[in-house]
């Protein structure tokens, strides 16, 4: 599902394909609630996606599978994700009480904002 939606949106939204481009990483997703895990590995231009964790991701978010989908409706202004909107706002107390977590956005913070860009199905402002 994510890979379509990743499809989707670069077909859409001609932009994305800049950060798809130069994505070189792994991130792996879980889905706690449905008990699934994927690691979408980008290899700038080439998406593969694996069951369960592959290799050393470097991003690693784990949240229900809705607030999975969530993080794709993250409206994009300006080419920065809007945690000031009520989506963003929601996502930011699900981060800060536990119930997103995002491993390695620290250490890979220009990846994460890709990554971000590429789900997201709300782009307002081009970049």
């Amino acid at each position: 599902m994510l890979a379509e939606l990743i499809r989707s949106n670069l077909a859409q939204n001609p932009h994305t394909w800049r950060d798809f481009n130069k994505l070189d990483t792994l991130v792996s997703i879980e889905a706690r609630d449905a008990e699934v895990t994927i690691t979408l590995e980008f290899n700038r231009g080439v998406l593969i996606v694996h069951a369960g964790v592959h290799g050393s991701p470097k991003l690693r978010i784990s949240a229900e599978s809705l607030t999975v989908l969530e993080l794709a409706m993250l409206k994009i202004v300006r080419g920065i994700p809007n945690l000031l909107d009520p989506g963003g706002r929601r996502l930011l107390q699900k981060f800060f009480s536990g119930g997103v977590k995002i491993g390695g956005m620290v250490t890979h913070p220009a990846s994460l904002v890709r990554l971000t860009r590429l789900m997201s199905v709300n782009h307002q402002v081009n970049h």
